[in-house]
């Protein structure tokens, strides 16, 4: 008899399996196994990331990768405000989910999602940096659930539909002015004296925004005319995007320089947060612990699969009398 949890019970099913359903589905399984050994991986360096980046002041943070803590807070302008309950913010993310039912099985489909992309501001007690948080990894505090009947709620969460009985759910999460917040990320000096490196970055940034259009790129450097950008030609054309890079900077000098933390370039986290660090750091331990425990349970599971099938018992043909 089969049971689920003595593998032994399992060998007669492997055995009769047909070789090409078996070997697809153990396939998958070895990619699974695979895919959360390496997202183990990644939680491990995240985890480590948000620990081992020391902490910096805004006033005194150099150039780079850094890490912030202080108090969120907006900036002047338009007030930044949520889709779904219009709650006063300095960051929002939300998704309308669907119920769709089929017998005892229930899916949420989402069906509307969006993010907060508005700049916003981050205070210590030595100054202020504007955060952009596009492409940044948001972990708040806080995060709303509730339910109603239409695509939009008409009500607040505080008076929202049941969960049972609803055709929709109603997700939101936000940043509110003056929570505790700490983020990594690329920290930068926008204006002032921006210096030789980042002049430099900024040129290469140019010159591999303009490759991307070979024939623009062509027209206004190709001077003789063959079809192709010699390096006479590339270097004509380093020269105008440098001039281009000193031109913006010798105009941003003129406006006092701006700290600004966004996406790193380099591909290294950009995590913004109001939970504690601590907390953080045990979040992502425990995730790679999951990731960690599927890799070692699945692999079993696979190697079993596969020794079990190579080791199925030979087929023992019938002897054959002659005929007299």
């Amino acid at each position: 008899m089969f049971n689920l949890f003595d593998p032994v019970s399992w060998q007669p099913a492997i055995h009769a399996a047909e070789p090409a359903s078996f070997w697809f589905w153990t396939g998958v399984l070895c990619v699974l196994v695979i895919g959360a050994l390496l997202t183990g991986f990644l939680f491990l360096v995240r985890a480590w990331t948000v620990q081992e980046t020391p902490l910096s002041f805004i006033r005194s943070a150099a150039q780079g990768y850094v890490k912030l803590k202080g108090h969120a807070d907006l900036m002047p302008g338009p007030a930044i405000v949520s889709p779904l309950t219009d709650s006063r913010c300095v960051w929002w993310s939300y998704k309308v989910e669907e119920r769709h039912s089929s017998g005892r099985n229930v899916n949420w489909e989402t069906v509307e999602h969006g993010v907060s992309d508005d700049l916003f501001l981050i205070r210590d007690s030595s100054g202020q940096c504007v955060v952009d948080p596009e492409h940044a990894e948001v972990i708040p505090a806080t995060e709303t659930v509730w339910y109603g009947a239409e695509p939009r709620p008409l009500t607040g969460p505080a008076i929202g539909g049941f969960a049972l009985t609803s055709k929709y759910r109603y997700v939101e999460k936000l940043i509110h002015p003056q929570e505790f917040i700490f983020a990594l990320g690329f920290f930068h000096t926008q204006g002032g004296d921006a210096g030789a490196v980042v002049i430099n970055d900024e040129v290469a940034q140019l010159l591999h925004t303009w490759k991307q259009n070979q024939a623009d790129l062509i027209r206004r450097f190709d001077a003789n005319h063959n079809g192709q950008i010699d390096q006479q030609e590339w270097e004509a054309a380093r020269q105008a995007a440098r001039e281009q890079v000193l031109s913006q900077e010798q105009q941003a000098a003129q406006s006092p320089p701006v700290d600004v933390l966004s996406q790193p370039k380099d591909g290294r986290r950009f995590i913004i947060s109001t939970r504690q660090e601590t907390r953080v750091v045990r979040r992502f331990q425990l995730w790679a612990a999951a990731c960690l425990l599927m890799f070692v349970l699945g692999g079993g599971i696979a190697g079993f699969l596969m020794t079990t099938r190579l080791s199925a018992p030979a087929v023992v043909q019938p002897a054959v009398t002659p005929a007299p």
